[in-house]
């Protein structure tokens, strides 16, 4: 049974796993401020010699590829192009809200990540409480979303939704007053990390692997830079 090595670097935390088949085998998370590309591979030296398994056990690389930072999704695909190259095998992009959806499946309530998106923006999409998707990624406006899922719920039971993701508590208080009795804050060990998740998603998707040059990130929006740049283009031409 194939080994997948899961990496999540697409939000403030950064998390790794192993997974065969659907048993989660090694995970590790850290949270604390530092840049992934700092932690990232003396945390994987340190899961992979924990767990007693050397790299050449690996059989599949899986990777978050956004929404998410598009710094941390830059750094997470490009380790895992390096390393699935180096060990020859394939590389499986998944959602990086699809795999923090996962932490929290069967606890009764529709899923529903946030990560946060700057600019008073969230990511964000809507899944059943066993993790089918409903809603597909979108970048809004917490106060947007909370509408939506108000009318959403009013409609569909349960009336309850649980928000996960990095932007989860640096929204949950207003999330909380326009949607009274309905939200629901995911417990704190599975707020953040979405390695497991995309570990064990991509142990069901064998077969959707790829050559590591194919794998790409998914952008909701343009970053910052390239807003930046469209502007002053703009900017020039009406000069």
């Amino acid at each position: 049974m194939a080994k997948v090595l899961g990496i999540d670097t697409a939000g403030k935390g950064l998390s790794l796993a192993v997974a065969e088949g659907d048993k989660l085998l090694a995970s590790a998370c850290l949270n604390v401020g530092l840049t992934h590309s700092q932690r990232l591979l003396p945390l994987l030296a340190a899961l992979l010699e924990g767990a007693a398994l050397r790299p050449a056990d690996i059989d599949l690389i899986a990777v978050t590829n956004g929404p998410g930072s598009f710094t941390g999704l830059r750094i997470g695909l490009a380790t895992a192009k390096g390393l699935a190259a180096g060990l020859g095998c394939k590389l499986l992009p998944v959602s990086t809200l699809e795999a923090a959806a996962y932490a929290v499946r069967g606890m009764g309530a529709y899923i529903c990540p946030v990560l946060d998106a700057r600019r008073n923006e969230v990511y964000t999409a809507l899944y059943t409480p066993e993790g089918a998707e409903l809603w597909p990624p979108a970048a809004l406006a917490p106060e947007k979303l909370a509408e939506q899922l108000r009318e959403f719920l009013a409609a569909n039971q349960p009336r309850r939704v649980m928000f996960v993701g990095d932007a989860a508590e640096l929204y949950i208080e207003r999330l909380l007053a326009a949607l009274p009795d309905m939200a629901l804050l995911a417990p704190a060990e599975r707020r953040l990390f979405g390695a497991p998740g995309c570990a064990l998603l991509a142990a069901e998707r064998l077969e959707q692997a790829l050559p590591p040059e194919r794998a790409e990130a998914f952008y909701l929006r343009l970053s910052e830079a390239e807003r930046n740049r469209n502007a002053r283009l703009a900017a020039e031409a009406r000069q």
